[in-house]
């Protein structure tokens, strides 16, 4: 019991001084903006098309990216300055061992997760309802497979949220954070390091599609949880002339994920232990 109060306090905590930060409600609303225009002209020029269930593949689909890289920017934010503003040495000061103020702060982790994921799915969901005919739906307007995919982005954002988490209290300054951040998951981790393999070790290319990002990109993919998704996905491929890729199984990405988040996480907390505030 004092382990699960312990734990509600430290989220309390948490979620009290995330809603307090206005880079918190900037980033979010920003995201909320994006996410509105995204979806509002598709909204105003498809009457029939823009309704549950159909609007699903399109609220999972290219640019839930962006809900990764906004929610970890956000993250970084929240997580970096502790240290320019001498917060976390106070925390300590005022009572906190070093293992609470770290748990506690990993738990933005799924604060700031689960914030971006409800702006990315309410905001579509709601226009879409407008639109929906509830008489004439033959199936479930949210099925099973909306779950399983707002569950591996989630996942997708644990895995590479926990990187710029890492990177937060290991460089313990905002600005370079989110450099090193933006510099694996683009130039080194899309471009230089499989370059590199590629090229002195062409037999071993089969792990790079497990990179933290690169593994998330399967998992943020609605037809991957869904199957007549995919085949109307492959038809309109097909229908272009081109070959669409093979369906993918999300199992070990999800396995990955969430390896991922252990580690860097563990990394995280075994390297905040042994370093002064």
């Amino acid at each position: 019991m004092k382990g699960a109060r312990a734990f509600g306090v430290l989220l309390r905590n948490e979620w009290f001084k995330a809603r307090k930060r206005v880079a918190f409600w900037i980033a979010l609303g920003f995201y909320a903006l994006f996410t509105l225009m995204n979806h509002a002209l598709p909204f105003w020029e498809r009457s029939e098309g823009f309704r549950l269930p159909d609007i699903w593949a399109a609220v999972f689909g290219d640019e839930t990216a962006m809900l990764v890289i906004f929610a970890a920017l956000t993250l970084v934010l929240l997580s970096a300055t502790e240290f320019g503003w001498r917060t976390a040495r106070q925390n300590v000061i005022d009572g906190l061992s070093k293992a609470q103020w770290f748990w506690g702060k990993s738990l933005l982790l799924p604060i700031v997760g689960l914030a971006f994921i409800e702006v990315h799915v309410l905001i579509p969901m709601v226009l879409a309802l407008i639109r929906t005919d509830f008489a004439a739906a033959e199936g479930p307007l949210v099925p099973l497979s909306v779950f399983q995919a707002a569950g591996g982005l989630g996942l997708a954002f644990l895995s590479v949220g926990a990187l710029a988490f890492l990177l937060s209290l290991l460089i313990r300054k905002t600005g370079a954070a989110l450099a090193v951040w933006f510099l694996w998951i683009g130039p080194i981790e899309s471009g230089m390091l499989p370059g590199l393999v590629r090229r002195f070790l062409p037999d071993y290319t089969g792990w790079l599609d497990y990179l933290p990002f690169t593994n998330g990109l399967p998992l943020l993919e609605f037809r991957n949880y869904d199957t007549p998704a995919y085949e109307r996905y492959a038809a309109a491929v097909e229908a272009a002339g081109r070959t669409p890729p093979a369906a993918v199984d999300p199992a070990w990405h999800l396995v990955t994920a969430a390896a991922w988040t252990v580690v860097l996480v563990g990394i995280a907390f075994i390297s905040f232990r042994r370093r002064d505030l």
